[in-house]
C-alpha cells in the first residue's frame, strides 16, 4: 500500500467526503495550484543550479586550449558532509529523543515514563533515523527539509518520510506549513507502484491518460534529469505517474485532501477526505530550515546558495593553478629560424632539439595560489560556521594562536552553531509533538519497552497526559567530547562537597560517556549499604549458630561494624543476654572488621570506634564494670583468631560454613 494512502488507511482518519462547500473548486484548486508554480519558477531552476553545483560541479564555459584543467573544487558537498553529523547528533546523541514536562501535576509521576517509552517507539519501530538523514541533507542543500509523518495500518508503524523541497507547492506568501491556503504534495509513481495502491482509481483508461511524458509538472524536470546523470541511469519519461496530492482549508479550518493528476485535474485518484482535527490541528508535514530571514516559505538559503559564489572562485584558482603548472612542466618554445612541420615536433626527455630552439621563461604567479584559495575556503567557512573554523588553520599558519584566541574562535562557532541548531530543533519539537499524537491514539496496546537493558511496561494513564514535549540536550550535544570533558570537571570541582549529591555527581559523568554503563557500573550508596547490612544480618545467623563469618576486603566495613552494634544494642534493650561464646564470636569479627577499616580510611576507623566506646558507656551499669559485650570497660578485645587471618575466599570456593554444615 502506498505510503499516501496510509496516511488515511483504516487508522480512522477519514472523517467525512468533502461536500464542496466552503472551499475551491477542483478546477479553481488546480488553477490556483499552477499559478503558485509558475511564481516560484526562478526558485526552481536555481535549486535545479545548486544541486547540479554541489553534485556534478561547475565547469569552465571557455578553456584556454583543449585539454586544459576543468576540475571541480567540491566546497559545498565538503561543507554539508561536515555539517550533517553535527545536526544527527543533536536528536540521538542524548539518552532520550524528548523531555515531556507534564501540563497538570497529576501526570507528573508518568511523565519520565512516557518520554522512556516515547524513545523506545521512536527508535525501534520507525525508520526516524534514516529519513531525518534525508531531511538533514535537503535542509542544508537547498535551505529547507520537509518530513511527512503518517500512520502505516498495515504495518501498524508510525512512518516518516522526507520530501524534497521542490516536490512542496505553496502559494508566494506562505510564512509556514500551518498558515497556508494550500499545499500540494508532489508524488511520482510507476505504473506498478500506481496499480498496487488499491486505495487509488484503478481504471485502465484513467492509468494511461495520467501516464507518459509532460507529467513531469513540478518544476524539478531540470533537478530530476542531474539525478539520473549523476546515478549513470537513463530517464524515461514515459513511465512515471506524477500525482498532486492538494491540501486546502473549508470555512470551518478543516484541512481537506484531494489527489489528482495534473494531466487530468478533473478525475479523482482518490476519494477526497478531510483529516479531523482530533488528529492534527494542521497537514501532515513538519519544516526544518537552515535560516530564518523574513519567515516566507522560499527565503531561507542552503549552504549552496551561500557559498556558491566562494566555490565557484575556487574553481577558478584551482584551475588556473593547474593550467600554470601545466605550462611550467611543458613550457614553450620560440625558435630563431622558420621550423618546417612546427606542428610535429614532440619534446622528451634526452631528445636533440633543432638549431636555435630556446624555452619561453614563465614568469612567477603575481599571487599564491595555495595562500588565496585557503583565504577564500576561511571566508566561505565562516559564512556557515563549520566546526573547524580556524582551529585547524592555527596549527597550519607560522604565527601560534594563544589558547585565548582558540577559546574566542571556539566561542565563535559556538555562538553560530547554536543559533542554527536551536532553529533546527524549532522544527524537530514540532515533529515529536506530531509523532506523540500519533503513538498515543494508536500503540495503545503496545505498552511495553526497552530502556538501558531492562523490559518495562508504561501505565495506561500514561497515554492520557497532557505533556510538552521538547527535544532533550542543548546546542552543546553536537559535541560528545565536550559535554564528557565537563561532566568530569563538575565532578573535579565539586568532589566531597557536602551540599552536592556525590552519587548523581558520579552518575552525570557516567552518563556524558555512555547511558549504559550507569546500569552496569553504578552502585548506588543506599542500595549498595542495605545489601551490605543484609550480608552482615546473615553472618550474624551464622555466628549464632556457631559458625565463624570470614570478613571480607571488599567489604562495607563501616557497615558491617555499625549492623553488629545495633544488633547487640537491640538485644540488650529487648533483655536478651547474648551468649559468651556468640559474643566472643561477635568482638572477633568486628576487630577484624576494624583492621581493615584502617588500612583503608583512618579517619572512618576512628569515627567506628568512638561509636563503640559510646555503646560500651552507655551499656556499662554503674556497678558492674562488665561491658555488654562480655569484656570490662576499655579492655582490649579478645585476640583475633588465626582462622581470621587468613585471607577472603576466592569467587567459586567453599561456601562461608559449609566445612561446618557437613
Amino acid at each position: 500500500m502506498s505510503i499516501d494512502a496510509l496516511t488515511v488507511a483504516s487508522a480512522g482518519l477519514i472523517t467525512s467526503i468533502i461536500t464542496g462547500m466552503g472551499k475551491l473548486s477542483r478546477q479553481d484548486l488546480h488553477q490556483a495550484c499552477l499559478d503558485d508554480l509558475k511564481d516560484r519558477a526562478q526558485w526552481d531552476s536555481r535549486q535545479s543550479m545548486f544541486y547540479r553545483m554541489r553534485h556534478n560541479g561547475l565547469r569552465r564555459k571557455n578553456k584556454p586550449w583543449p585539454g586544459a584543467s576543468d576540475g571541480h573544487f567540491p566546497l559545498s558537498d565538503t561543507v554539508i558532509m561536515r555539517l550533517a553529523p553535527f545536526y544527527f547528533q543533536q536528536i540521538f546523541a542524548t539518552d532520550l529523543l524528548a523531555q515531556f514536562s507534564p501540563v497538570r501535576d497529576k501526570t507528573q509521576a508518568y511523565a519520565n515514563a512516557a518520554g522512556q517509552w516515547f524513545d523506545h517507539q521512536m527508535k525501534q519501530n520507525t525508520n526516524l533515523e534514516t529519513e531525518i538523514l534525508s531531511v538533514i541533507d535537503f535542509m542544508l542543500m537547498s535551505g529547507r527539509g520537509v518530513m511527512k509523518t503518517y500512520w502505516d495500518a498495515d504495518e501498524k508503524q508510525l512512518r516518516f518520510q522526507s520530501v524534497d523541497p521542490q516536490h512542496i507547492i505553496v502559494p508566494t506568501w506562505t510564512r509556514s506549513i500551518k498558515d497556508a491556503d494550500r499545499i500540494v504534495h508532489v508524488q511520482h509513481y510507476s505504473p506498478d507502484a500506481y496499480r498496487r495502491n488499491k486505495l487509488f482509481n484503478q481504471d485502465p483508461a484513467l492509468i494511461k491518460r495520467i501516464t507518459g511524458a509532460g507529467t513531469d509538472i513540478g518544476g524539478d524536470r531540470q533537478k530530476v534529469h542531474a539525478q539520473y546523470q549523476r546515478e549513470g541511469l537513463t530517464y524515461n519519461e514515459d513511465n512515471y505517474i506524477i500525482l498532486w496530492e492538494t491540501w486546502s482549508r473549508d470555512d470551518s479550518g478543516a484541512w481537506t485532501c484531494e489527489t489528482f493528476s495534473p494531466l487530468q485535474p478533473e478525475e479523482d485518484v482518490r476519494k477526497p477526505y478531510k483529516l479531523g482535527k482530533e488528529y492534527y490541528s494542521m497537514p501532515p508535514f513538519c519544516q526544518f530550515e537552515y535560516e530564518i530571514k523574513d519567515g516566507r516559505w522560499y527565503s531561507p538559503r542552503g549552504v549552496t546558495e551561500i557559498v556558491a559564489v566562494h566555490e565557484a572562485e575556487l574553481c577558478k584558482l584551482m584551475n588556473e593553478k593547474n593550467d600554470y603548472m601545466t605550462l611550467v612542466n611543458r613550457p614553450l618554445f620560440r625558435s630563431a629560424r622558420e621550423i618546417p612541420n612546427a606542428a610535429n615536433l614532440r619534446f622528451s626527455p634526452g631528445q636533440i632539439l633543432p638549431y636555435d630552439i630556446q624555452p619561453v621563461q614563465m614568469p612567477p604567479p603575481p599571487v599564491s595560489f595555495d595562500q588565496t584559495m585557503m583565504f577564500t575556503r576561511d571566508i566561505a567557512e565562516q559564512r556557515v560556521a563549520t566546526p573547524d573554523f580556524g582551529m585547524s588553520q592555527s596549527l597550519q599558519n607560522t604565527e601560534r594562536r594563544t589558547a585565548t584566541e582558540i577559546n574566542q574562535i571556539s566561542n565563535l562557532f559556538s555562538q553560530s552553531s547554536d543559533l542554527r541548531l536551536r532553529i533546527f530543533r524549532i522544527g524537530l519539537g514540532k515533529l515529536y509533538n506530531q509523532a506523540w499524537n500519533l503513538l498515543r491514539k494508536h500503540s495503545a496496546g503496545s505498552l511495553d519497552y526497552w530502556y538501558i537493558d531492562t523490559v518495562k511496561e508504561l501505565e495506561g494513564e500514561a497515554l492520557k497526559g497532557e505533556y510538552n514535549v521538547r527535544p532533550t540536550g542543548s546546542a552543546d550535544g553536537v559535541n560528545r567530547d565536550f559535554i564528557y570533558q565537563r561532566a568530569v570537571n563538575r565532578m573535579q570541582m565539586f568532589i566531597n562537597d557536602p551540599f552536592i549529591d556525590q552519587g548523581e555527581l558520579r552518575k552525570s559523568v557516567l552518563e556524558a560517556d555512555d547511558v549504559a554503563l550507569v546500569r552496569r557500573l553504578y552502585a548506588d550508596p543506599g542500595l549498595q549499604m542495605a545489601d551490605q547490612a543484609e550480608d552482615q544480618a546473615n553472618e550474624l545467623t551464622f555466628m549464632r549458630l556457631g559458625f565463624p563469618a570470614v570478613v571480607k576486603d571488599l567489604d562495607d566495613h563501616a557497615t558491617h561494624i555499625r549492623t553488629v552494634l545495633g544488633y547487640i544494642q537491640l538485644s540488650s534493650q529487648s533483655g536478651r543476654q547474648v551468649e559468651p561464646m556468640e559474643m566472643q564470636r561477635i568482638q572477633e569479627h568486628i576487630k577484624a572488621h576494624l583492621e581493615l577499616l584502617r588500612k583503608k580510611d583512618k579517619q572512618a576507623a576512628k569515627e567506628i570506634e568512638a561509636e563503640i566506646a559510646g555503646l560500651l558507656a552507655a551499656e556499662q551499669p554503674a556497678d558492674e564494670p562488665q561491658s555488654a559485650m562480655g569484656a570490662p570497660a576499655g579492655a582490649p578485645m579478645a585476640p583475633e583468631p588465626a582462622a581470621m587471618n587468613e585471607p577472603a575466599p576466592f569467587e567459586g570456593q567453599q561456601p562461608v560454613g559449609a566445612q561446618y554444615a557437613a
